[in-house]
């Protein structure tokens, strides 16, 4: 993959301006490098990783314990189904979590200085997508050591796990997209949270995630059949419970897909705004 890059040193006398290929050698040390920038605030500031760990872990024993009991006829039994549809949700917040974040950086100049240095125009959001997928990682270990406390059991074999991050990872990199969307085409922070809170709450609940679709009323059940979080859920409980998995995995990977061709082009223009 290459990038264009412009830099001042590049401009000539008369104004003319030489765009140079971005390598991708370079632009993986780049990414590399503002990744590891990311994680260092977070080692600076751990609020990130207590407010992402702890956040799915309390909807999980809330729901679970709460209404567990009337969805499912028992808390086991309805851990059992509800820990796939957690993944799935702590994915959409954790990658919807970076929209405020990515603001933060723009009205704080941090993109006008990486705009004034020999860096990819691509570099920032790659790596702000890398970042966030570190958190998301941790949040779903801390879920999986919860649900695994619980009862929460693995029925196919264990290295399914492995294809269930993997899938997880290639949905928030659709979602990433449309966070970063959010983060650099508003203008004021309160409306990046409005926007970032409306997105999350309908993708994650009115979805399957948390209960069965054929028990929504007909009207519901047209949004949620073609909502991604519903078959990303459908995914994950295939995976590691077994059933159909070839189905919603497809349609999980090809609306990530969707997804990011929809918003990439916003979140690059929403930059080139920001001049």
């Amino acid at each position: 993959m290459s990038d264009t890059l412009i830099h001042p040193s590049v401009i000539g006398p008369a104004g003319h301006v030489a765009i140079r290929r971005m390598s991708p050698v370079r632009m993986y040390r780049h990414t590399a490098a503002l990744t590891w920038r990311i994680l260092t605030q977070i080692r600076h500031n751990p609020e990130p990783l207590f407010l992402l760990g702890i956040q799915p872990i309390l909807f999980l024993l809330l729901s679970t314990y709460i209404y567990g009991g009337q969805m499912a006829g028992s808390a086991h039994s309805y851990l059992q189904y509800e820990v796939p549809g957690v993944l799935g949700y702590n994915a959409v917040f954790a990658t919807m979590s970076s929209a405020p974040a990515l603001f933060g950086d723009v009205s704080r100049g941090v993109f006008d200085r990486f705009r004034s240095m020999p860096v990819s125009r691509l570099a920032p959001l790659i790596a702000r997508y890398c970042g966030d997928l570190v958190l998301q990682m941790w949040a779903l270990v801390l879920v999986l050591v919860v649900g695994f406390s619980l009862g929460f059991r693995i029925h196919t074999h264990w290295w399914h796990l492995g294809y269930g991050v993997l899938l997880l990872a290639a949905f928030s990199f659709g979602m990433a997209w449309l966070a970063m969307a959010i983060g650099l085409s508003v203008k004021s922070a309160e409306t990046v949270q409005m926007l970032s809170f409306l997105c999350t709450i309908p993708l994650t609940f009115i979805s399957g995630a948390f209960a069965r679709t054929d028990t929504m009323p007909g009207w519901l059940q047209a949004f949620v059949k073609v909502n991604p979080v519903t078959w990303l859920a459908a995914a994950e409980r295939g995976l590691l419970l077994g059933g159909p998995v070839a189905r919603p995995v497809t349609y999980t990977l090809l609306s990530s897909l969707v997804v990011a061709l929809v918003f990439a082009p916003l979140a690059i223009r929403g930059i080139a705004r920001r001049r």
